[in-house]
């Protein structure tokens, strides 16, 4: 009774979180025996306060959306949201173009406040320009969580059929307060636009979470300088723990970042996972005149990408610039798949960047950086670099000038002084394993007088230094610090950062235990029903760490959603929420 009850407490404060209003109203969507039958009714109806739940029926909802109102300050969200353990579709298939946008989007809202749009499969639109959510105008309090977007095809030059898009329009009201997370968008044509994007006056936002996979163009993106809309520019946001896969454009060779900042300033990209796109993490400014400043690119890990790994500056020089960003803690492997020679990293027109504390890991080509005569007073030290060929047989080119042997390198090119060129000793980097052993040089081995900024984590959520001094690349090695080895005795009982999560394929699942006993590793759905038994046994004291694969007891695929791992002994427990994308 006690595991029940604790789930019972546990959905309801989720579900009056999701809401965002105690005492509005509940009404419900369903095929029968609901207040209505359809979203569009029960929106036209809704008031601030009210949450609208949506029943799963044996058809989709075969509808496209206004929110032509929203929620206020006093009273509260308007929420649209699943019926809890339930999955609703939103399907566009044979559905006239909605009134309201001037697009074809299947979810619209233009110049709302305070509104929640959870937990729907969103799919099928076929449309030269459209989105499966597009927000337009201005607006603030906008959360957009635990979607699942895709099939949205048809797009064209000029427009692009893409997954979430926000617009900030109006120059002087801005999208604000805005949150994007924990969304699935696949299988889109956004060429020659982008899968998720923010463009013009957008500002204070949280993209986090989300998984992006094979669409024709731009993963994530963060626009300014696109006159055409808006004379601002996307601002003083962060993009924390996306993955990103297979965001190849359809145009021009293929030129597309898993992860794109166009003309946007003061933005974080942090923790995020970026693999297969034609590049890795793009920091550039398409338009001329235009600057993007301000930008944080930190503990990211990009492998495996068509043409380059990170890149930074405008493209060419009749375009914008990029000026005073900071590229820290990053993991680069064996990027340009393609053999463009444009390596792991890729300088174009920058001016006063810093680069420092990442890992640069070449793959057979054996070329890590690749630099233009646009890079301009850019400083890079305190990196490590490797190639298997070894450094004789290693590549550097700085401002069209090749250098092989790394000293060479740093005597010709004047950087890197302090960096290293060794093995950073990846624990398996051909299962994507970035995390670094316990006689990796990377350790301890980053700039001396580093503080990590606030609440900044390494790629398991865990703390960003530990020892002396910080680690290069993503990973913090934890055993480095005597508070970490004698991490029993400090912490009682509790569950460790689950990670990748969200996950689309399998979880590593960790706790850590202060004495020998006997404990129960379960996964349950959100209704409460267990899913799978992960373990049951006496468990010594110390760290542990389970893989689950996203099945059942039955080994049988779960569906994407939010389940809780409880890790339970006789006295105790704890609670994770762990989010399943596929």
């Amino acid at each position: 009774m006690k595991t029940k009850s604790t789930f019972i407490l546990l959905l309801i404060i989720v579900f009056v979180q999701m809401s965002g209003h105690v005492f509005g109203r509940r009404i419900i969507v369903a095929e029968s025996g609901g207040d209505y039958a359809t979203i569009q009714a029960a929106i036209n109806h809704a008031v601030a306060g009210d949450s609208i739940l949506v029943r799963e029926k044996s058809t989709p909802y075969y509808e496209k959306i206004n929110f032509d109102h929203g929620g206020n300050e006093n009273d509260g969200y308007l929420t649209l949201m699943a019926y809890p353990g339930e999955h609703p579709i939103i399907d566009g298939t044979n559905v006239p173009n909605n009134p309201a946008s001037y697009t074809d989007d299947l979810i619209y809202l233009e110049n709302v406040n305070y509104i929640r749009i959870i937990g729907f499969e969103i799919r099928n639109v076929n449309t030269p320009e459209g989105s499966g959510i597009r927000v337009y105008g201005y607006g603030s309090y906008i959360e957009l969580r635990n979607n699942e977007i895709h099939e949205i095809r048809g797009g064209a030059q000029d427009g692009g059929a893409m997954g979430i898009t926000i617009y900030g329009s109006n120059d002087n009201k801005s999208i604000n307060h805005l949150i994007i997370d924990n969304n699935h968008i696949h299988h889109c044509d956004p060429a020659w636009s982008e899968a998720l994007t923010l463009n013009g006056n957008v500002e204070n936002f949280e993209v986090t979470n989300n998984i992006v996979e094979d669409v024709n163009n731009i993963g994530i993106d963060f626009i300014g300088g696109e006159d055409w809309l808006s004379s601002k520019f996307a601002r003083n946001g962060r993009c924390a723990w996306n993955q990103v896969y297979r965001a190849n454009s359809s145009y021009e060779g293929g030129w597309a970042a898993g992860i794109y900042v166009d003309g946007g300033q003061n933005i974080t990209i942090e923790n995020n996972i970026v693999s297969e796109c034609d590049l890795g993490i793009e920091i550039g400014a398409e338009n001329a005149g235009v600057v993007t400043s301000g930008i944080i690119m930190r503990n990211n890990i990009l492998y495996k990408n068509d043409k380059a790994g990170l890149v930074f500056g405008g493209y060419a020089v009749n375009t914008g610039r990029v000026k005073n960003c900071t590229f820290t803690g990053n993991t680069c492997y064996h990027n340009d798949t393609m053999h463009e020679g444009l390596g792991e990293v890729w300088i174009q027109y920058a001016e006063n960047n810093e680069l420092y504390n990442n890992i640069f890991y070449a793959n057979s080509q054996n070329i890590l950086l690749y630099s233009e005569n646009g890079n301009v007073n850019n400083i890079l030290d305190y990196n490590l670099w490797f190639c298997e060929a070894g450094e004789n047989n290693a590549k550097w080119v700085w401002n069209n000038h090749t250098y092989t042997v790394f000293n060479n390198y740093q005597n010709g090119s004047g950087q890197d002084a302090h960096s290293l060129f060794s093995d950073p000793m990846f624990i398996d980097a051909s299962k994507a394993d970035f995390h670094i052993n316990s006689n990796s040089p990377a350790l301890d081995a980053g700039k001396p007088d580093f503080v990590p900024a606030d609440g900044e984590q390494d790629m398991d959520h865990e703390t960003r230094l530990i020892g002396t001094r910080v680690d290069i690349g993503a990973d913090e090695l934890q055993t480095t610090s005597a508070t970490e080895q004698s991490g029993a005795l400090l912490f009682d009982f509790q569950l460790l950062p689950a990670f990748p999560n969200p996950f689309n394929s399998t979880v590593q699942i960790q706790g850590q235990l202060n004495k020998n006993q006997f404990v129960d590793l379960s996964v349950f759905d959100i209704t409460g029903k267990k899913i799978r038994t992960l373990l049951k046994q006496t468990m010594p004291s110390g760290k542990f760490q389970i893989t689950w694969n996203g099945t059942n007891e039955q080994h049988q695929g779960c569906a994407s959603g939010v389940y809780f791992v409880v890790l339970k002994n006789v006295e105790q427990q704890a609670i994770q929420k762990i989010f399943l994308m596929k």
